[in-house]
């Protein structure tokens, strides 16, 4: 749900005063220089409740990937891989947090920790036959070789975003 939340600047035109009085020479107050009209537009404020906030983030997570001009099989490929590339990087970070994590017992910390290895073996596995598919995919597409470097530059680690 987007709910946006900000101050009409015409109406708040009107709770300002109307003059300005004129500011001093040498004051170094940016403050007292402003007219009317831009401390309202400083006014001006935008809130997005949380979940426009995340959907904010999904959007823009792979429009690099939407933007190219590779084929859409290929496209939704990529989107998977980086998917995967993601939930292993969450999981990796979950098995840090439980590695620290001295409230928990020596046994409890082992359990939870080869949960977690076995997750991440999981996905890695999927990940791998994800870049597979990816690579017979492009291979019979008879993409270009700038298409391809393309694709794996894509789902760099260095373009991962959590």
């Amino acid at each position: 749900m987007l709910s946006l939340s900000f101050r009409n600047p015409a109406e708040a035109a009107l709770l300002l005063p109307q003059t300005v009085a004129p500011t001093p020479l040498g004051t170094d107050d940016p403050q007292q220089s402003l007219s009317a009209a831009d401390q309202v537009r400083q006014g001006i404020e935008v809130l997005l409740s949380p979940d426009a906030q995340k959907a904010a983030k999904k959007g823009d997570k792979n429009a690099d990937i939407d933007a190219t001009h590779l084929p859409d099989r290929i496209k939704e490929q990529l989107k998977l891989i980086r998917s995967i590339q993601e939930r292993i990087a969450k999981r990796m970070q979950d098995m840090q947090a439980f590695m620290s994590d001295r409230s928990l017992s020596p046994r409890a910390r082992e359990g939870k920790m080869r949960q977690l290895q076995m997750e991440i073996m999981a996905m890695t596995n999927s990940l791998i036959q994800a870049t597979n598919q990816l690579n017979q995919a492009m291979q019979q597409m008879h993409l270009s070789v700038a298409d391809q470097t393309l694709a794996g530059t894509l789902v760099s680690p260095q373009n991962l975003q959590s």
